[in-house]
This record gives structure tokens, C-alpha cells and sequence, in this order.
């Protein structure tokens, strides 16, 4: 369905592509996070670049246990995935870093917790009407 206004689509990230801070993929993440937030609590949207540095099989599967029940320390988390404690807080400060967990100071234990309700990767195809046009405050990524 073709539209004589504008593009449905913008094309991927490639080499020819601004870079992960422009103007204009800066604000098409922002846009997606504010659109779906509404129906998925607070989202957080990373570009391509900045999930190729955070995203480890190992670091999924710490945000997959997080996320299907809450742990009670770093240690404990260690524990229940069965890895090196040293290794997961190495995870740990890569998606802290990335703002996709949060510490949370219990007592002596500092537990680890989802920063977001929802993490998404940038769209390889978008609506044309995000652009630098749009008006939005844009967070820095890692």
C-alpha cells in the first residue's frame, strides 16, 4: 500500500545509515518507546550497535531470570544459573551500563532487577513520519 506522501517504511541501519547517536534514529527509538509504552509499561529501546556490544547468550539469560522471578541477591542469581559469581557481576555492570538493570539495596544484599518492563532492538523497518522533524528528548545509549 503505497502512500504519494511519504515512505512507509525507513530502511535499516547499513553502513550508508547514520550512525547509532544521529537525530534520526535517536528519535525513531524514542518514538517507538513512547508508543508502546502505553500498552508495555515503561520499554526500552536499543539501537543495533548498542545490542551487539551488550547482548551475550549468558547476559539473556541473566535478563530471562530476572525477569521470571525476582532474586534475592547477586549471589543468588549466581547460584540459580549455575555460573561463577565474578562472571555474572562482570553481566551484571555491562547491562547496568547499559540501562537495562537496576541495583536494588536490600538490607546487606544489593538485588538485581529489570530496569524496564519491556527491551526491544530498533526496527529494521519503520513508518517514515519519525524523523528529525520530530520533537522528543532523546536518552544516550551505551
Amino acid at each position: 500500500m503505497s502512500n504519494s506522501k511519504s515512505n512507509p517504511v525507513a530502511t535499516p541501519p547499513t553502513d550508508e545509515t547514520p550512525d547509532e547517536s544521529s537525530t534520526e534514529r535517536a528519535l525513531l527509538r524514542t518514538h517507538l518507546a513512547r508508543s508502546l509504552g502505553e500498552e508495555w509499561g515503561d520499554t526500552k529501546v536499543l539501537s543495533h550497535e548498542a545490542a551487539a556490544r551488550v547482548f551475550t547468550d549468558k547476559r539473556h539469560e541473566i535478563l530471562q531470570a530476572l525477569d521470571s522471578e525476582p532474586v534475592a541477591s547477586k549471589r543468588k542469581l549466581a547460584e540459580r544459573l549455575g555460573r561463577d559469581p565474578g562472571a555474572v557481576q562482570r553481566d551484571l555492570d555491562r547491562l547496568i551500563e547499559a540501562d537495562l538493570v537496576d541495583i536494588e539495596q536490600d538490607g546487606r544484599s544489593k538485588r538485581p532487577v529489570l530496569a524496564h518492563d519491556t527491551i526491544l532492538i530498533e526496527p529494521l523497518v519503520a513508518p517514515d513520519s519519525v524523523g528529525p522533524e520530530t520533537s522528543y528528548s532523546v536518552e544516550n545509549e551505551p
